[in-house]
């Protein structure tokens, strides 16, 4: 396999997939979304921080930043989340569920910014301009900074919007008839990127992993991880698009399209995950014999 001329061909259709996904969107929001609705307003801001993202990671991709096209990833995560979160609720639960994003964690947010941007404030000489964007963002009659109920309630309201917690509520919906199977996937690669965030022990060995393989080795993984990244992108916002439909209750304008998409990106990128599944078999074949001579007690 070329890798070069069939990643090219697997981002063509990767960019003809989020292109047709994206005008997909679109006319969900034009033909049943109201604006006057905080739903579908909160909605369209988070479809459209979700493009964004996906716009930064085709860019970083493209360019070979693989690793830093992970880390916005991560929330491309985060945003995909709560928009499954919004659309998988209740009818009779989503005011609830927009006024905690807004409000909610909204005031919270506003709290911890002042009470951050009071430190930033005291390096600054008085009257400078510096030190009044710091004193600005602890003004009262600008920002929401006396969040309603204790601290105990705050604390439960930023719980149930993590992304972990999200993540297991969804574990818990239905879709098309049946439970959101995998959903609690995404919790391994958003981990991932949370070590490459923070720069932890964790990050180091993936560094060290990736420059210390052969070079055959390394060439095959980097294209199974352009692969595995464009797969997230296309199957992601499709999921959120599908979310998004049945919220609205509505149908896709040319379905027959989109599913004849996605099954020729995953026909392109199904080969670089066999390919590099190939070429680890004999070290996984050696670990499981391994572990059958010295078993975990």
């Amino acid at each position: 396999m070329n890798n070069d001329s069939s990643i090219h061909a697997l981002q063509e259709v990767n960019l003809q997939c989020l292109t047709h996904i994206r005008d997909e969107i679109q006319s969900l929001f034009s033909r049943y979304g109201s604006d006057s609705f905080p739903e579908t307003q909160t909605l369209k801001c988070l479809f459209w921080y979700l493009s964004s993202r996906n716009q930064a990671v085709s860019f970083l991709i493209s360019h070979g930043y693989l690793w830093d096209s992970e880390i916005i990833l991560r929330s491309f995560y985060e945003v995909a989340a709560k928009i499954l979160f919004i659309s998988f609720s209740e009818d009779n639960e989503k005011a609830v569920l927009i006024d905690e994003f807004w409000n909610g964690l909204g005031s919270i947010n506003d709290r911890k910014r002042a009470r951050k941007a009071a430190y930033a404030e005291q390096i600054f000489e008085a009257g400078s301009m510096s030190a009044e964007v710091f004193s600005a963002l602890q003004d009262d009659r600008t920002f929401d900074l006396q969040a309603e109920g204790s601290k105990t309630q705050r604390k439960r309201i930023e719980q149930k919007w993590s992304f972990s917690e999200i993540i297991e509520q969804l574990d818990q919906k239905v879709s098309h008839g049946k439970p959101l199977e995998g959903i609690k996937s995404m919790l391994h690669m958003y981990g991932i990127a949370s070590h490459l965030i923070h720069a932890d022990q964790a990050a180091m060995d993936l560094m060290h992993d990736r420059a210390t393989r052969e070079h055959g080795e390394r060439e095959i993984l980097e294209a199974a991880h352009v692969a595995r990244i464009m797969s997230d992108q296309v199957n992601i916002t499709w999921f959120c698009a599908d979310a998004l439909r049945q919220n609205f209750k509505g149908e896709f304008i040319d379905n027959v399209k989109l599913r004849e998409l996605l099954k020729e990106f995953a026909k392109l990128s199904d080969p670089f995950h066999a390919n590099f599944s190939e070429s680890q078999r004999d070290f996984y074949a050696l670990r499981q014999a391994k572990a059958n001579q010295d078993p975990i007690k």
